[in-house]
């Protein structure tokens, strides 16, 4: 009994890292929040859409990850108010990367939002 015990479990090792993968949400799944000033921007994502026609595979950032330009450039947004973005909060601005709009930590480049433009 304990060697087909054995043999089973040895046959279930190579799923097991498939089977400890945590469960990825789907992007359609965003909402759109407005924050308390009125301001509605597009659906808040937890990552970045993939592919436009100048560069059909760039990175795809997540929330937590850090900006780099390495991935592509990316442009500061000035006037968020005119892309009906909230205000950033002391320390954060946005930038635009693809269709995207990331709110950024502005020292540590850590992604706190995604907003995907209209």
């Amino acid at each position: 009994m304990r060697p087909l015990i054995f043999a089973t479990l040895v046959m279930l090792l190579p799923a097991m890292p498939a089977l400890a993968q945590p469960t990825i949400q789907a992007q359609n799944d965003a909402t759109v929040q407005p924050d308390p000033a009125g301001n509605l921007a597009g659906s808040h994502s937890n990552q970045t859409s993939g592919g436009d026609a100048d560069n059909p595979a760039p990175h795809i950032y997540k929330k937590g990850e850090h900006i780099s330009r390495s991935y592509g450039a990316f442009d500061d947004v000035k006037d968020w108010a005119h892309f009906n973005l909230m205000r950033p909060p002391t320390g954060s601005r946005w930038v635009k990367f693809g269709n995207n709009y990331l709110l950024i930590d502005d020292k540590s480049g850590l992604i706190s939002d995604i907003v995907k433009s209209g």
